[in-house]
């Protein structure tokens, strides 16, 4: 069984990895904004950044639960 312990670290790993990954995908976001035209790479950066927000919203959902 689970502890309640386990689950709070959880939901404190899916928060803090999707904070990371928002922050990465921001600096990467900044230096494609200093390059004209969309393409795939752009794409790419939306895709991590709602990643990121799933995560980061996983990790508060369960936080929520829990308390």
């Amino acid at each position: 069984m689970v502890s309640g312990e386990t689950l709070r670290m959880k939901a404190h790993l899916f928060i803090a990895s999707g904070l990371l990954i928002a922050a990465i995908f921001f600096v990467r976001g900044l230096e494609a904004l200093s390059e004209p035209g969309l393409g795939l790479r752009e794409v790419y950066i939306v895709g991590g950044f709602l990643l990121a927000g799933f995560l980061i919203h996983a990790g508060l959902k369960e936080r929520k639960a829990r308390h």
